[in-house]
Parts: structure tokens; C-alpha cells; sequence
């Protein structure tokens, strides 16, 4: 969907808004969205809104004329005006000081620019993109963003999902960085080990597109052989959400989970089958949903087969072990029942 969006709307002069976590690449689908468009001929401007002083960004923006401030010895354009038969691209717009929001918004409005200290305005002609991880509705109704700008700039709204979301695609983004990668340093092609792939797979990826990206380039430095494993990705798998398990939950009872409003996991009988006795009618919550998992199952599993439907390693089930009181079976208890 997103990419079809992408397809339709770079043709035209509308101004979009990609919405996303950090990491997620908004400013690779500003660059797609400008090498499909007509300007793909003309340069495309990147502006990091955060990463420019509030008392430099309008400078920046807009330009200046000789003499407007203290230091302005000569006139200088603007990254707008450098941007014009292009794309200006303002990643983390959420980051803009409300005075170069208003000027920003007769950018938008007039397709023209007036640098500072100049009296006179010029036309320019700039396609624009934004992208940031804030919810700009909300902080246009606490009074932070500008309520017309907001609506200005969301003429067509990108939404990036975020790297945990994107189920089986994780293994293939990650295989074809790997890909990417290997190519890049000249090394013989690599391939994921099993608990890589486990890894890579489980791991909720905070950072997104740009850990994984980070994660993999280190791996394939570090490997001197053709199987990437875990160890390498150095990815701590204790940060694992539980609530991953989830996902999982057929492989335990075949009873799908969910989890409701209150963050707690929900078990849902689709058989329509009378639940058992000792089944509590109450919403389980992530931790007793994962003792009570353990304690069912323990019997019947070796440490290593409950790590593995968990989606955790084995240090992180001991772990969890000490920490719920939790004590591990004797192999021949095991044996025996």
C-alpha cells in the first residue's frame, strides 16, 4: 500500500507528510517519491529541523540580505531558494519554532520567500515533503504546532510501520542488508544461522530499520566465516517482549491471546469448548501468563524448547525464573511424569 501511494502521488506537486518512528527510512521515501516525480531531474534538499539552532533556522531556510544581523557581511540564499525546480525535504518538522512556522506557512500558501531583511519577496518553485515521529495533531491542539500548517502540510499522509510490525519482511529486509552489506566490503556472501534468525525475528528492533541496518554492518566486520549467529548481531534478547508470545499462543493450547486496554494478555476460547477448572476467568497479565506457561509446560519441554516458544533466550528464561519464584524440574521428576 504504501509503495502504490508512493506510485500515485509523485507525479504531482502535492506536499506530503511521512509519519514515522525514527528509523523507520521517511527520508528514503522522500527520495523515492522525488526519482518518480518530474523534478527527479533537479536537486532535493534535506533539512533536519532538529538539528539546526532555533536562532539559525529561518536564516537557513529563508536566507538573508548583507547587513540584516550582526556577521551578515554577505547575502546568502536559502536552503527554500536552493530547493527551487526541486524537492525540500524537512525531516522532524515537529522540531520547527512556531515563528518559522508562520513563515514557513506563506511559503506554502504563496510559493514565495522573502530572506532577511530584504523588502522584497521572490517566487520559488518547490515541491515539499515533511516527515516526523511526532502526532502533529495532537501538539497543533496543545498549541505547539501551528493548526494551519498542520492541515497545509498533511495534504497526503505516508505512514511508515514500524520495524516490529512488519512480520516475515524483518527476515528479508534483513537478508537483503546482509546482501547489501557483504557486496559493499568485498566479502563472500553470508548467510543467517538459525538462532540469527530466531534473534532477528523476536527482538522488538527500538531502532528500527537503522538498528537492524547498524546490527547487521557489525556482524558481517566482525565474521570470519559464512554464518552470521546471534552472538555477532549482539542482540540482547532480554529485551524481548513478552507479549510476543502472544503470537505463539497456538503452539500452546491453540487458543489465540490478546492483549486488551489494560496491557494484560487475554485468553480467548474459539472451540467453543467449556474452559478447564483450574482456568481463571480473570485477564492474565504478561508476567502470570508466563509463569503460568512455564509451569504447564515444563514437564514436557526441555529449558531450551520453552525458550524457544517464548521467544526468549535461555539466560532470560532463568532469569525470569529466580526473579517469579519459579523452580526449575529435576530431569528425572521430568522423566518420571
Amino acid at each position: 500500500q504504501l509503495y502504490d501511494h508512493i506510485r500515485r502521488a509523485a507525479p504531482t506537486d502535492a506536499t506530503i507528510l511521512v509519519h514515522g518512528e525514527t528509523g523507520t527510512g521517511k527520508e528514503l521515501v522522500a527520495r523515492a517519491i522525488h526519482n518518480q516525480s518530474t523534478r527527479a531531474t533537479k536537486a532535493i534538499i534535506c533539512v533536519n529541523c532538529a538539528a539546526i539552532p532555533e536562532t539559525l533556522i529561518e536564516s537557513e531556510l529563508f536566507g538573508y540580505e548583507k547587513g540584516a544581523f550582526t556577521g551578515a557581511n554577505t547575502s546568502r540564499i536559502g536552503l527554500i531558494e536552493a530547493a527551487d525546480g526541486g524537492t525540500l525535504f524537512l525531516d522532524e518538522i515537529g522540531e520547527l519554532p512556531l515563528e518559522a512556522q508562520a513563515r514557513l506557512l506563506r511559503f506554502i500558501q504563496e510559493d514565495e520567500i522573502r530572506r532577511i531583511g530584504s523588502v522584497e519577496s521572490s517566487k520559488v518553485n518547490v515541491r515539499l515533503i515533511c516527515a516526523t515521529h511526532r502526532d502533529l495533531k495532537e501538539m497543533a491542539h496543545a498549541g505547539h504546532f501551528r493548526e494551519d500548517l498542520y492541515y497545509r502540510i498533511n495534504v497526503m499522509k505516508l505512514e511508515l510501520p514500524p520495524l516490529r510490525e512488519r512480520g516475515k519482511d524483518i527476515l528479508e529486509l534483513a537478508e537483503a542488508l546482509l546482501k547489501q552489506r557483504c557486496e559493499k566490503m568485498k566479502k563472500p556472501l553470508m548467510h543467517f544461522s538459525p538462532k540469527a534468525i530466531q534473534a532477528i525475528t523476536t527482538y522488538i528492533w527500538p531502532g528500527n530499520i537503522r538498528e537492524l541496518e547498524n546490527a547487521i554492518e557489525r556482524a558481517v566486520i566482525l565474521c570470519d566465516r559464512k554464518e552470521i549467529d546471534n552472538e555477532l548481531l549482539d542482540i540482547d534478547l532480554e529485551l524481548v517482549d513478552i507479549s510476543q508470545i502472544r503470537g505463539r499462543s497456538n503452539d500452546f493450547d491453540n487458543r489465540p491471546t490478546s492483549i486488551n486496554n489494560n496491557g494484560s494478555a487475554e485468553r480467548k476460547d474459539t472451540r467453543n469448548k467449556p474452559s478447564r477448572a483450574n482456568d481463571p476467568s480473570e485477564d492474565l497479565s504478561l508476567e502470570d501468563y508466563f509463569q503460568r506457561f512455564v509451569l504447564e509446560h515444563q514437564d514436557s519441554m526441555s529449558e531450551t524448547e520453552l525458550a524457544q516458544k517464548l521467544g526468549v533466550s535461555r539466560k532470560c528464561l532463568w532469569e525470569r525464573r529466580q526473579r517469579l519464584g519459579i523452580p526449575r524440574k529435576k530431569v528425572a521428576a521430568r522423566t518420571n511424569a
